[in-house]
Order: C-alpha cells, then structure tokens, then sequence
C-alpha cells in the first residue's frame, strides 16, 4: 500500500518538517509543551545542518531549528527514526548529539573562560519513529547510567520526546486533534489501502481547519508516500467537495480489491522466491554438513583425537562418538 522504503519516509518527514508552520503544528498540537505558544515563523530558524553519525545515514536523519523565546535562546533536535528495530541506546546517542551542538555553539560563540555571564541555549531533543514495535527505550538520560539511584543530581540528565507513530495515538484520537501532524500520522500508521482510503475520507469530512497550504503539504506527502494510484485516487477525494467524498470513496471499491489481488499475487511471488532462496541455503548447509562427516571420518580412521577432530570439522562431539561406534561395528577401526 506504502511504499516501505526508509529514505523516502525520511526525506518525505524532513520535507515536512523543514517547513516551520508544519515543525510549529507538531510541538503545539502534539507535544503540547506549555512554551510552545512562544514560538512563531518569525523566531524560527531552520539550521542547515545534520549531526547524524556515518553509521546512520542509511536509516534515519535529522532536523535542527534555533529559536528565540523571549531574550532565551534555544535549539530543537529532531531526530526521524525509521529503522524496523529499536535502538536502545538511543538516549545516549541523542547525548552525544547534543553535545556536538553545544560544542559547536561554544565554539562559534567565541565564549570565553573568564565571562561570568556565560550562557548556552537549551536544546530540546524530540525523536519521530513509525516503527511497529512499541518505543520501550528510556526517555531519561538517567534511566541507562548505572547506580544512578546513588548518585542524586550528580549526573548528566535529559529528557527526550518520542513520537510514537503507531503506538501512541489511537486512529481516534487523531481525528479529534483535526490538525496537519494528526493527518500525517493517520495516514503513516501500519494500515492496509481499504482503511488508508478510510482514513482520507475522515480527514476530507472532519478536518475542516486545515488550510489550503496544509492540504498542498498532506498531498505532497501522500504521493511521496503512497502507491501511485492510491495516492491519486486520495488526492481527488481531499479535492472534493463533502457531498461528493462518499460517492468518491465507494467508486474506489473497484481499486482497492485491484490492488488488494495484486498484494497477494506478489506476496505469493515473495514467499516462492524466499522458499527457493531458504531451500539453496539448506541444500549449501547439508552439502557442508555431508563433507565435514566425511572428513571426520577420515580423521578418525587416521587415529587422530577427538579434540582434533571437532576443531578441524566443527562435527558435534556426540556425532563425532557416534562415528567411532559405527566404524568400530563395521571392524574399520
């Protein structure tokens, strides 16, 4: 139904993000932070910048914003997560990216030893995952560093915000909240066409305050996201009028069963292609098998040990004892 490729997710998330007005929608809406009503287009400076590791590059990236709340300043670190597993040492690599920011603000700064007046930007870390499985990693620093119970307010803490795209929000709670981040996450949870085409329908009926740039925004992620005639046929149904949406979503009946047939066919295709590929791999792992017996049993025909054995052919040492049992009965030895 997606197109379950992580990079376009994460280009398709860091394009949506990289516009304030949808980053903005994100922390009022969603996060909910009591100073998130501070923050406006104007004090709000997308950073050109990724602080991911080389390690990373392939599965997730980021997104830095510097803003100006009152006379304080602060960074947000977006981090979009979009591995199929969990990374649980999460806080502590969100820990050294941090660390690298301030370092670099340090740095640019000119800040000197002797100032006593000395200041840093808060840096708020949020991480977006659209994983499956339930985000079960710590979201305190604290939580990973060991005896932190004995060591009070001794040691380094944060606090992370995760977006937990399936997990967290119920499909109803996100019609309720009727705002750009919660379309995205309705349309981005694991469904299958049937309810994605659901889903557009509740979002042309119930979420009458988004604006036309929010829509053009919700369309461009959809056809970046979605199989290409399920995202035209969800582009029209956002583009109608309310009368017409029921009619709209029923004359797509036809293609959904059409593309539900074709996920079949081509999981059937899938599963034969993994059948021959585990088959090849058996057939590779017995053929190994058969000729580590062979020269097991050549071995001990040589009188060699049963250590030397084992370590030359990696044979079991009950199978090795076995093989000596047959070729002792057969008078070979």
């Amino acid at each position: 139904m997606k197109k379950d490729i992580n990079n376009i997710h994460d280009k398709s998330y860091k394009d949506l993000y990289s516009n304030k007005e949808v980053f903005i929608d994100l922390v009022k809406e969603m996060l909910k932070a009591s100073w998130a009503s501070e923050l406006t287009v104007d004090n709000l400076v997308l950073i050109n910048k990724s602080y991911i590791s080389s390690d990373y590059e392939e599965t997730e990236s980021d997104i830095v914003y510097k803003a100006t709340i009152g006379d304080k300043e602060v960074i947000f670190y977006v981090l979009l997560e979009f591995q199929s597993t969990i990374d649980y040492r999460m806080p502590l690599r969100l820990f050294f990216y941090i660390s690298e920011i301030l370092r670099e603000y340090a740095k640019n700064d000119n800040q000197k030893s002797y100032d006593k007046n000395i200041t840093i930007p808060a840096v708020i870390p949020i991480v977006l995952y659209n994983g499956k499985k339930v985000w079960d990693v710590p979201q305190r620093f604290r939580d990973i560093v060991s005896g932190s119970e004995l060591f009070g307010n001794s040691i380094i803490d944060f606090e992370y915000s995760i977006f937990d795209v399936n997990n967290k929000y119920t499909k109803e709670d996100l019609i309720r909240n009727k705002n750009i981040s919660s379309a995205i996450f309705l349309l981005d949870q694991k469904i299958d066409a049937e309810e994605f085409i659901e889903r557009i329908k509740a979002i042309a009926l119930f979420f009458a305050n988004l604006t036309d740039k929010d829509r053009m925004v919700l369309k461009h992620w959809i056809g970046n996201t979605a199989e290409p005639q399920l995202a035209e046929a969800a582009k029209k149904i956002l583009d109608a009028n309310k009368e017409e949406v029921e009619k709209m979503v029923a004359n797509n009946a036809f293609l959904l069963k059409q593309m539900k047939e074709e996920a079949k066919k081509e999981g059937i295709k899938e599963g034969i292609k993994e059948g021959i590929k585990e088959g090849i791999k058996e057939g590779i792992k017995e053929g190994i098998e058969e000729k580590a017996i062979k020269i097991a049993k050549k071995m001990i025909l040589r009188g060699k040990s049963i250590e030397e054995i084992i370590e030359l052919t990696e044979v079991p040492i009950a199978e090795v004892k076995q093989l000596i049992k047959e070729l002792q009965k057969t008078n070979k030895i």
